[in-house]
């Protein structure tokens, strides 16, 4: 009987850790190592997953595109640790005003995406605004372990775009970063709507 649970106990023990292996090896694979979002992939398999629940159940959905204004100017300025921790600070600004069924992701460099389901586009527009103000009213402070650590204040500027039901995921974007390329040429640090 010892000689069996010993065997059992070690199988157990290879199983565990093969589940924790495969449960980091998932996490690189679907999130973004600096600011611990969806990575871009993963976002795009969500997407697809939402534009299909959107369709079968008719509910609504819209997506975001941000961009926080000016950022090269930070990495120029303030160094790459500086542009580092404004995207940490920035990503978990955003996680922080969503809620739980948001789907949050870096996009790629400065822009993050966000899908929100169950979300009409005045809805979003609410929550748009209250993020970027977020965002505009929190100073970030670079440069933590030097003594010339200091705050910062950054915007973003963000498109919004609701889905008409008979576009792709991709189409939805565009209209998102449409909307957002509006917002950046418009005078960055505001929202804007694609319809």
């Amino acid at each position: 009987d010892i000689d069996y649970l010993e065997q059992l106990t070690r199988q157990a023990a290879a199983t565990i850790n093969r589940a924790n292996t495969y449960s980091t090896i998932l996490q690189y694979a679907t999130l973004d190592a600096l600011t611990n979002l969806n990575n871009r992939r993963q976002f795009e398999t969500r997407l697809g997953q939402e534009i299909a629940i959107a369709k079968r159940q008719d509910n609504p959905l819209c997506a975001m595109m941000i961009d926080i204004d000016f950022f090269k100017g930070v990495n120029d300025k303030h160094g790459h640790a500086a542009g580092d921790e404004v995207l940490r600070t920035v990503a978990s600004i955003i996680k922080d005003a969503l809620r739980e069924s948001d789907i949050p992701a870096r996009y790629g460099g400065e822009e993050f995406a966000v899908l929100l389901p169950f979300t009409k586009l005045d809805e979003a527009k609410v929550v748009g605004e209250r993020l970027r103000y977020a965002v505009e009213s929190t100073p970030i402070t670079i440069n933590q372990d030097n003594p010339q650590k200091q705050d910062i204040n950054i915007t973003i500027s963000m498109g919004l775009a609701e889905y008409n039901k008979t576009e792709t995921g991709e189409a939805l974007f565009e209209r998102a970063d449409k909307a957002l390329y509006d917002a950046k040429t418009g005078g960055r640090n505001r929202v804007c709507v694609n319809i």
